[in-house]
């Protein structure tokens, strides 16, 4: 195989034939496999390191790290010739060869030790060694750090990533030590962008709002839906609990950084009085609450020993999936009947927001939008890539560390954000809500 690069060529043999040769004994020249030439024009203005380095790592790329290694040191070498001279005639050049040196170089994101010992070139005059730019260059670490995170968010431990790499003839490992500080610089700026994001284009409909526990300390993020189905993460904060100071924390924080709170939206909440009080402070009249079902069943069943468990969900969830409000309504009121017979804790609990669990069928929502937005599911799907991506985080140092990798998990969550189920009848949405947002502003001035 042979290619042109910036008027020098390589002739290769095929990847296959080459590895072979590479591990066979017979093979004793490696100059038998890789051969260089220069086009004496391209060194007329002297050796451009820079224009060969940029056309070579296009050529690495697509010929892989190990004909990559070989170019790499056929590069190199060809710079210790430009500053020494060919063979017998080195008299009158102001460097010679010192010697070699261990070396390695950097592809695709990993150390490589080069195929031999790279020579050591000084100086006749100075003395010293030369420093040789190729190497130097090849040296460069642009992307190790865009590598190991991608790996650690694989599910790689930072512990054991060293033993996770790509291994390309005698690559050298990375230790857990590089990894985590690497690590450390990459979720902090990944912190960084999620909390200073302005949310001034969010066009809000939908906010759903909950919260995760992370060893001791409880995150509630914020997720918006606008008006064309796409998903935005808005935003996070921590606390001991959902309490009313960290709900207000996060809705300031959103207001902050430019999100409009001035028009109708549907708030959907997993059931916290805190989160609900901050709503109501920040959004007023104009927000429409949903309260999540699935928290609903949960809580209802948690008063209830186990023997009523299934039959209460059945006859629950037999109730949401009702289309029309006033059916939805009479079949969760015949339930709570029941429950007050058996378990008046239980029936409490639903009794608690009862109406609040069928805003989406006071607003007539069609059956797959209503299912969407009947819950915080949306927001539990992104916690879920948050647990996924930290179940290899052995102990928590500090709230920082925590901060830092939910911020990281939310973001790569988001990065796989689609249109929500149902999207298509957001203008249903859109039209009930103000309908359904103006009657009751009116129906309170009336008052």
């Amino acid at each position: 195989m042979a290619m042109s690069i910036l008027g020098w060529s390589i002739q290769l043999q095929s990847t296959t034939e080459r590895i072979i040769a590479m591990r066979s004994k017979k093979v004793v020249k490696q100059n038998d496999q890789v051969k260089l030439f220069f086009d004496p024009d391209l060194l007329a203005g002297g050796f451009s390191i820079g224009d060969l380095i940029r056309e070579l790592q296009l050529q690495v790329g697509a010929m892989g790290l190990s004909a990559g290694t070989l170019l790499v040191q056929k590069l190199i070498e060809a710079e210790v010739k430009h500053l020494v001279g060919e063979r017998y005639e080195r008299d009158e050049r102001k460097h010679y060869v010192w010697g070699k040196q261990e070396g390695c170089v950097m592809l695709g994101g990993q150390k490589v030790r080069i195929e031999h010992d790279r020579p050591a070139v000084r100086d006749r005059g100075k003395g010293g060694e030369v420093k040789l730019e190729s190497y130097r260059r090849f040296q460069q670490d642009d992307d190790r750090t865009r590598r190991v995170f991608a790996n650690v968010l694989a599910s790689v431990s930072c512990r054991q990533y060293g033993k996770a790499l790509e291994r390309v003839q005698e690559g050298y490992g990375i230790s857990k030590s590089v990894v985590s500080r690497e690590m450390i610089t990459a979720t902090e700026a990944q912190l960084e962008e999620l909390t200073s994001r302005r949310l001034e284009n969010v066009d809000l409909l939908v906010l759903v709002i909950d919260g995760i526990k992370v060893d001791e300390t409880v995150f509630i993020a914020a997720l918006g839906v606008d008006r064309q189905g796409k998903k935005h993460l808005l935003g996070f904060r921590e606390g001991g609990t959902e309490n009313a100071d960290v709900c207000l924390g996060l809705m300031e924080n959103l207001q902050e950084r430019g999100l409009r709170m001035d028009r109708p939206v549907l708030v959907v909440l997993d059931g916290s009085k805190a989160l609900h009080a901050a709503v109501r402070r920040f959004f007023g009249k104009r927000a429409l609450i949903q309260r999540c079902q699935e928290h609903k069943i949960r809580n209802v069943k948690s008063h209830l020993s186990k023997k009523y468990h299934r039959e209460i969900e059945q006859k629950l969830r037999a109730a949401y999936k009702m289309k029309n409000y006033d059916d939805a309504l009479e079949a969760i009121q015949g339930v709570l009947r029941y429950l007050e017979r058996i378990n008046e804790s239980a029936a409490t609990s639903l009794r608690e927001g009862l109406e609040e669990t069928l805003m989406v069928h006071r607003l007539e929502l069609p059956d797959v939008l209503r299912k969407t937005l009947s819950s915080t599911n949306t927001m539990e799907s992104t916690y879920s890539r948050y647990r996924h991506i930290t179940r290899n985080v052995k102990r928590w140092r500090n709230d920082k560390q925590k901060m830092r990798w939910t911020a990281t998990a939310l973001l790569e969550a988001e990065r796989s954000f689609r249109s929500i189920k149902g999207y298509r009848s957001l203008p249903i949405l859109i039209m009930n809500l103000e309908a359904l947002v103006n009657e009751e502003l009116e129906h309170n001035e009336a008052a």
